[in-house]
């Protein structure tokens, strides 16, 4: 199984905003789709100790597998300021992905516009590449405009491995949501970092390939983001960690 890879330079600083955890699946919850994994909120526990290692990125890492987190500059204040700065970043064709405003105490934030309903982890699919391109998808650009905090969670296996485990033919499938929920069923192992995302900071994810999702579960007050897509090379930022 391949971990997820995250860029940091310093191993304490990612201990020092990482939580390390379980999932659990939810059936006929109200505002959840059927089967929906999410956090099991009573895991969470500390990184592991050397646990920052097995997520470093190595040699052959591509740029676009990468999770980073950065600090916004300081001339970046607000919506509009944010959505100019998106623009100087190397992609001309950045797809907007909107805002939103989440209140705090949620599993998981993501909530599907056609539905209404909050899908839980889940992969980004507006490419919908199949198995052998998926690696080649746009990156998710994502800020936190505050006011409070909030997290992003992360699988530590990626589609691409899930696929393999639960689909015969995988090499000409489409990767989904629903992989990653049959991958659960047969009872295979997940685990999931959370990792603090404070007002003014933002994350760069490859989350059409990594199951994802964010969360204000524990937190105290509500946050907004914006979001884009964009095909962004590594290292854009200093890295945050």
């Amino acid at each position: 199984m391949h971990p997820a890879a995250i860029a940091f330079r310093n191993p304490a600083a990612l201990h020092a905003r990482c939580d390390y955890g379980r999932v659990r699946r939810l059936y006929f919850e109200p505002d959840y789709e059927t089967c929906a994994v999410v956090p099991d909120s009573a895991t969470w526990e500390p990184l592991p100790s050397g646990y920052a290692e097995r997520f470093a990125p190595g040699y052959f890492t591509p740029g676009a597998g990468l999770v980073e987190l950065f600090r916004l500059p300081d001339t970046v204040t607000d919506r509009d300021t944010l959505a100019a700065m998106v623009g100087t970043l190397g992609d001309p064709y950045p797809v907007t992905l909107g805002d939103s405003d989440d209140p705090p105490g949620e599993p998981t934030t993501h909530v599907l516009p056609e539905s209404g309903k909050r899908p839980g982890l889940h992969v980004d699919n507006h490419q919908n590449l199949p198995y052998g391109e998926r690696r080649k998808a746009r990156r998710r650009l994502c800020v936190n405009l505050g006011p409070g905090p909030r997290y992003l969670l992360v699988a530590d296996t990626d589609i691409l491995s899930i696929c393999r485990c639960v689909r015969d033919r995988y090499e000409d499938h489409h990767p989904s949501t629903d992989d990653l929920r049959m991958y659960l069923a047969l009872h295979c192992p997940l685990r999931l970092l959370r990792l603090r995302i404070d007002p003014g900071e933002g994350w760069l994810a490859p989350t059409s390939f990594l199951p994802y999702d964010e969360s204000t579960e524990g937190l105290d007050l509500p946050s907004g983001t914006s979001s884009w897509l964009g095909h962004w090379e590594p290292y854009l930022f200093d890295p945050l960690i």
